[in-house]
């Protein structure tokens, strides 16, 4: 799954230029990806999420939250060093 390259947090227009680090998903029957997320708006967006489930904007079912996940491939093996590497990469990107 290809996931967007900022977190989904957004305050007065400003959307967060910081790299996801969780997956935000709700289970009920079926899995509906909500958003991602970074360490620093990972509450903000749960507290959103559970407003949004209050006013039936989404599903009802249980927040799951999963941690972002490299995928290594012949040219990155996952060492530290990749994950610093594509890490800068992303804030460069921004």
């Amino acid at each position: 799954m290809i996931l967007p390259k900022k977190c989904s947090f957004s305050n007065d227009s400003v959307q967060c230029d910081i790299p996801p680090s969780y997956v935000l998903s709700v289970i009920e029957n079926e899995e509906y990806l909500i958003g991602v997320s970074c360490l620093d708006h990972l509450e903000p967006i749960k507290s959103k999420i559970r407003k949004l489930q209050k006013t039936k904007s989404i599903p009802d079912g249980r927040l799951k939250i999963d941690n972002v996940k490299m995928v290594s491939t012949n040219c990155i093996k996952g060492s530290p060093e990749d994950y610093e590497d594509v890490y800068s990469q992303r804030l460069r990107e921004k």
